[in-house]
């Protein structure tokens, strides 16, 4: 066998392996699956609805029809769970901004996305504070570096600045957290 068709080969073989690992449920699930937990699952985790397709697109392959009915009944009632004001915030936090779209239409979509935005504002002052402690370490660094008196002038000046603003950060970081549900 010629280099190139063992290339090929190999190359086909961890293919085959990295995709069967795409997977959204094993065939041994498939068999035993309660389509409504499943549903109540998933719903109760934020995943779309449309999370249905991949398990009849996999259990299908071996030839398992998922109980759409029954799933969709489990995921009303979970997502219902998940849309709440609750976990808009925690979603928010983690800086999760697309989670809203699952919850439209769901009785809890106000306070879910009304909190989620909150938490993302908390996410971006966390980042901003992050940022800013970066650039400190830097300019502490070049400070420490530096030689010439204007170059230490200017750098002492630039870290009082971002002291101060690391300071209203915080400030704003506070009073945003008092907004959690």
């Amino acid at each position: 066998m010629n280099p190139m068709m063992k290339i090929a080969k190999c190359f086909g073989a961890v293919m085959l392996v990295a995709l069967s690992g795409c997977e959204s449920m094993s065939v041994s699930e498939c068999k035993v699956a309660d389509w409504s937990r499943v549903g109540y699952t998933d719903g109760a985790a934020g995943a779309p609805e449309s999370r249905l397709a991949d398990y009849t697109e996999d259990c299908g392959k071996t030839g398992i029809v998922p109980n759409a009915r029954a799933y969709r009944q489990g995921w009303d009632n979970g997502i219902q769970r998940y849309c709440t004001a609750a976990n808009g915030w925690r979603e928010g936090v983690q800086g999760r901004s697309g989670k809203d779209a699952v919850c439209q239409g769901q009785p809890g979509y106000r306070g879910f996305s009304r909190y989620l935005e909150s938490g993302l504002q908390v996410y971006r002052t966390q980042e901003h504070i992050k940022r800013n402690s970066s650039e400190i370490s830097r300019l502490e660094k070049d400070l420490s570096n530096a030689t010439k008196d204007d170059d230490k002038k200017r750098l002492r000046e630039s870290l009082r600045d971002l002291d101060r603003s690391q300071s209203r950060l915080r400030h704003v970081l506070a009073e945003q957290q008092q907004m959690a549900p």
